[in-house]
């Protein structure tokens, strides 16, 4: 009798096993349906969290750059790139500019190869934009690329963008600074925490890429409001003076 009563509880098993493989309580799944709305409201969080800190990097960036360049006309009477004494203050390090007081040359010229003691040609047409960088990283007022890098080289922001200097772009009378391959959302977080919203008018105007880091001469500045779209990249300019 033992026996059998055992051999019924062992035939029980198998069918109590097979109802609860059978699916998921009202309980479980309520659970379930929790724990993934909890998932996606993390990954939209994060999400939000990241485009605002890349829009604070870049309005921070223009604010620390305008910095720099007053720091180093106060401290040197010139214009970081056009400066004509650089060479008699960096011996053998520097190549001065032409002291006109203007800065020749656009945002995203490319950096020669090889020495730029020798291979950057700078004058009223070109090469202060690029002398720029150089001049400033000597005067350690911003941080200088790492030795491989030669010193002229424009740094990126975070999405490949060249961050340069341009004179009169956007009908500015002076000098401003300019970061390219800016998506929509981060162009419209940084102008409206710097400027007015309009990317005509203000200290802050854009340009609406064809290509990553177009010129501004051949980009669409007759944009009157950003857009948002996966392919809407703008070039950012904000006036220094």
């Amino acid at each position: 009798m033992a026996r059998n009563s055992g051999g019924a509880r062992r035939q029980r098993r198998p069918g109590a096993q097979f109802s609860r493989a059978g699916g998921f309580t009202l309980v479980e799944l309520a659970v379930v349906l929790v724990l993934i709305g909890l998932l996606v409201g993390v990954m939209l969080l994060g999400n939000g969290v990241l485009t605002q800190s890349r829009i604070k990097f870049v309005a921070n960036e223009f604010e620390q750059l305008k910095v720099a360049i007053l720091t180093y006309q106060d401290r040197y009477g010139a214009l970081p790139g056009d400066d004509a004494r650089a060479t008699t203050r960096w011996v053998g390090r520097s190549k001065d500019g032409t002291g006109d007081g203007r800065i020749s040359g656009s945002y995203q010229d490319p950096p020669p190869a090889g020495n730029p003691l020798t291979a950057l040609t700078v004058d009223a047409v070109s090469g202060e934009s690029l002398n720029f960088w150089w001049q400033i990283r000597l005067a350690e007022l911003v941080t200088a690329p790492p030795p491989v890098i030669t010193p002229v080289a424009q740094p990126l922001n975070a999405f490949a963008g060249v961050v340069g200097v341009e004179w009169a772009v956007f009908g500015f009378p002076r000098l401003a600074a300019c970061t390219a391959n800016l998506p929509g959302e981060i162009a419209i977080g940084v102008e409206n925490q710097l400027d007015d919203g309009d990317p005509r008018r203000g200290l802050v105007r854009a340009a609406k890429q064809n290509v990553d880091n177009e010129p501004i001469a051949t980009a669409d500045a007759t944009v009157t409001a950003y857009a948002t779209g996966d392919a809407d990249m703008y070039i950012l300019c904000r006036r220094l003076d």
